[in-house]
C-alpha cells in the first residue's frame, strides 16, 4: 500500500474510533458521486416548502402516469419523512426498481426511521463498495514480481493464503480473481483490522515460496479496479 493510501486509511479508521456501538455501515455499492448527487437533493427535498404530503407523494410513486423526476422526487420525499408508512413504500417499490436512485431513497428512508426510534443515534458511513453488518467491503489489487505469470502452484498458495489470513481476523472473501500476472480480492472486514499488515504478512508467507508477489499492493473501499486502472498499476514493476 503507497504511504499516501496508506495514511488516508489510517485518519478514516481513527476518526470513528470514538464511535463504537453507534456505527452503522450502509449495505449498498452505489457509486460514490451517485450518493453525493442524492443526498444533495434529498437536503434540498428537506427544506422544500411546497404544500404536499405523504400520501400524495405515495401515490405518485404508484402511479403509473409519474415523470421520472415526479418519482425522483417522491422517492426523496418518503424517505426524509421518518414515517414508517414511507418506509415500507419505499420498501416495496425498490422490490421492483434496482436504480442508485431507489436504493439510496432506501437507505436514507432506514437512516432516517431509525434516527425517530431510537434513543442512541446512529452514526451511517457509506462507501463505494458499501458493506454488510459491522464489515465495510474492500477491493484489494497485487501483482507479480516483474510481471511474470503465475504458476498453477502459485496461484493455489494466492488463494489458501489470502483468505486464510482475512479470515483469521474475522473477515470474509467474497472473490478472489488470478490473472496471469495479477489478482484482485473483494472482501469483508472490521473497520479497526490492522488490513495493511495482514496483507504483508500474507506476501510474505507465499513469498517464502519463490518471491513472486510484489511488495506494494493497493487496498480501496471506493470502487471496483477497472481494467483501465489495472493496465495503469501494472506499469509501476
Amino acid at each position: 500500500m503507497r504511504n499516501d493510501r496508506d495514511n488516508v486509511f489510517k485518519g478514516f479508521q481513527q476518526s470513528i474510533e470514538g464511535l463504537k456501538g453507534k456505527v452503522q455501515f450502509l449495505e449498498t455499492s452505489v457509486p460514490v458521486d451517485k450518493q453525493m448527487e442524492y443526498f444533495r437533493y434529498s437536503e434540498n427535498v428537506k427544506n422544500d416548502t411546497r404544500p404536499t404530503s405523504i400520501e400524495e407523494q405515495i401515490e405518485i410513486l404508484h402511479s403509473q402516469e409519474s415523470s421520472p423526476k415526479e418519482l425522483k422526487y417522491a422517492l426523496a420525499y418518503l424517505a426524509v419523512s421518518g414515517d414508517i408508512k414511507a418506509y415500507r413504500t419505499i420498501e416495496s417499490y425498490s422490490k421492483e426498481h434496482e436504480d442508485d436512485w431507489t436504493v439510496m431513497s432506501l437507505v436514507q428512508a432506514k437512516i432516517t426511521l431509525e434516527s425517530e426510534l431510537s434513543d442512541e443515534k446512529k452514526i451511517f458511513i457509506s462507501t463505494g463498495l458499501g458493506g454488510k453488518g459491522d464489515k465495510l467491503r474492500f477491493s484489494a489489487f497485487f501483482k507479480a514480481n516483474h510481471l511474470r505469470p503465475f504458476s498453477n502452484y502459485q496461484r493455489e498458495l494466492i488463494e489458501k493464503e489470502m483468505s486464510y489470513a482475512i479470515g483469521r481476523r474475522g473477515g470474509e472473501v467474497e472473490e478472489v480473481k488470478i490473472a496471469e500476472n495479477y489478482f484482485t480480492i473483494l472482501f469483508l472486514i472490521n473497520i479497526d483490522a490492522n488490513i495493511k499488515g495482514l496483507f504483508e504478512n500474507a506476501i510474505d508467507e507465499c513469498n517464502q515460496y519463490g518471491n513472486f508477489i510484489n511488495n506494494s499492493f493497493i487496498i480501496t473501499n471506493v470502487k471496483l479496479f477497472s481494467e483501465e486502472d489495472i493496465r495503469r498499476e501494472l506499469q509501476y514493476k
